[in-house]
């Protein structure tokens, strides 16, 4: 999910970069608006207005969805957050892949020491290859806002590798997870071997 930091930063700055290139064209560019002389009756007139208004709101709604979609995505730390145990109590899928990977709703029963135990939503991403393991039950770190406990991240999810009672049991497991496209087919060819091997 790094990795996909620079991608965002790079995407702002093409993005302020684009709108200031425009802004410079519009009144400084060899088609600039010329406002001398000209009354605000002519401006609209001719349409001219109507790039200097659309422009700046165009950019400002552009940039507010940048934030909020970084923001989504990367979270930023928890100031003087409580570590506290949790447990997840329903899963649910956002529709969201972050590096192949899918992002995960939760809604957890965190138990802090020092205090009632409370129910908060958080999203985190999960390996594809670990994402059937993430079910209601499991248990997780979370860290919490001590003053707003809704607002939660989560540190780390208990996964415990799935017992299977045979080689039959995990090859159909293994098939399951392929055909619903959460493992790739090098990624299904090489655990296949790995348990026709250990027959």
């Amino acid at each position: 999910m790094k990795s996909l930091r620079p991608v965002f930063i790079i995407s702002g700055v093409i993005t302020v970069v684009s709108f200031a290139v425009v802004i410079l064209l519009m009144f400084f560019g060899p088609d600039k608006i010329s406002f001398s002389d000209r009354t605000l009756k002519e401006l609209f007139a001719s349409g001219e207005i109507w790039g200097i208004i659309v422009v700046p709101i165009v950019m400002i709604v552009t940039l507010v969805i940048l934030t909020g979609v970084f923001k989504s995505f990367f979270p930023p730390n928890i100031k003087n957050g409580v570590t506290a145990p949790a447990t997840v109590v329903e899963v649910r899928d956002t529709g969201v892949t972050i590096n192949d990977n899918p992002q995960v709703g939760l809604l957890l029963e965190v138990k802090p020491r020092d205090r009632a135990a409370f129910l908060a939503e958080a999203k985190t991403v999960v390996s594809r290859l670990n994402v059937a393991l993430v079910q209601p039950g499991i248990a997780a770190e979370v860290v919490f806002d001590p003053e707003k406990p809704t607002r939660i991240q989560v540190v780390n999810l208990e996964l415990e590798p799935v017992v299977s009672d045979s080689s039959e049991s995990r090859l159909k497991e293994l098939n399951r997870l392929y055909d619903q496209g959460l493992i790739t087919g090098e990624e299904y060819r090489a655990k296949r071997q790995e348990i026709i091997t250990k027959l």
